[in-house]
């Protein structure tokens, strides 16, 4: 009987294969602050963009202890061989794993993919104690010329593969403990729950695309690591074309919410004569 080959070992050549980003923010030193460059300028500095723009190609969790790479790799694991380790010079290092399909974050993009992606990292972090400050931008160039690096699996993941026994079955719902991809979900749920009844459908469309924006820049601005000035301009409007082609105006959202809260006040009015009378 035929067994399935073991996935190869991961390499710099394939590396920079999988890492299509024509255009990077990269840098030698972070205090010295970002600049985009062309890829191949990009991939010789010591630190370089996760991913190009809105598109997740790849999740990596900073790991903030020494071992950092005994822990990643140790057997038995209860979270997936990552596909690469780059240590700093005191055995920090950042953890990767390819995704074999990019998750979008656009304004076009589904929520429910971005929420998988946000619950599918954050299990990662746990099972390695990943630094939960990381803000997954910048990761450390595993192909740089002076890069200190471990190759793992060549294979890449599936979100569902990428699963453990931590990943949380909802993610926070207050700004203040989201992080990571999680505040990409918890921006849009505290946002578009603000103003749903605000939606006037005589209200010219872009002044109501800059209320949504100035509700999404204030949730935004709860997080201890707030997310970059593209994605919330995103998720504002996904938000605004979602709710005027849904909602027809504030006094049916109203309306609507009365009648849930009654059908709500119904229920529990007869669960408790159920209980009382029989």
């Amino acid at each position: 009987m035929a067994t399935a080959a073991a996935p190869s070992v991961h390499n710099a050549a394939s590396w920079r294969e999988r890492y299509w980003h024509n255009w990077a923010l990269a840098t030698n030193h972070l205090e010295d602050g970002v600049r985009r460059l062309p890829r191949d300028r990009a991939l010789q500095h010591r630190y370089i963009e996760t991913g190009p723009g809105a598109m997740t190609i790849c999740v990596v969790i900073d790991v903030d202890h020494p071992l950092a790479a005994i822990k990643a790799f140790e057997s038995p694991a209860d979270h997936p061989k990552p596909s690469w380790v780059a240590e700093g010079p005191t055995g920090h290092a950042h953890v990767g794993w390819w995704l074999n399909e990019p998750v979008t974050r656009t304004e076009a993009a589904r929520q429910a993919p971005i929420r998988y992606l946000a619950r599918t990292a954050e299990g990662l972090r746990r099972s390695l104690d990943g630094d939960p400050a990381y803000t997954s931008l910048l990761t450390r160039c595993p192909v740089a010329p002076d890069a200190e690096v471990i190759w793992g699996t060549d294979k890449a993941y599936s979100l569902r593969e990428l699963g453990t026994i931590h990943t949380p079955r909802q993610l926070p719902r207050k700004p203040e403990r989201s992080h990571g991809f999680g505040r990409n979900c918890t921006m849009f749920d505290t946002a578009r729950a603000a103003v749903y009844g605000l939606h006037d459908p005589e209200q010219p469309y872009e002044e109501w695309q800059r209320v949504v924006m100035q509700h999404c820049h204030a949730a935004n601005s709860a997080f201890p690591e707030p997310l970059p000035f593209s994605e919330v301009t995103a998720t504002a409007r996904s938000i605004s074309k979602w709710v005027r082609s849904t909602f027809v105006s504030k006094k049916e959202w109203h309306a609507a919410q009365g009648r849930q809260s009654g059908v709500v006040r119904r229920a529990a009015r007869d669960k408790r004569l159920q209980e009382v009378f029989g």
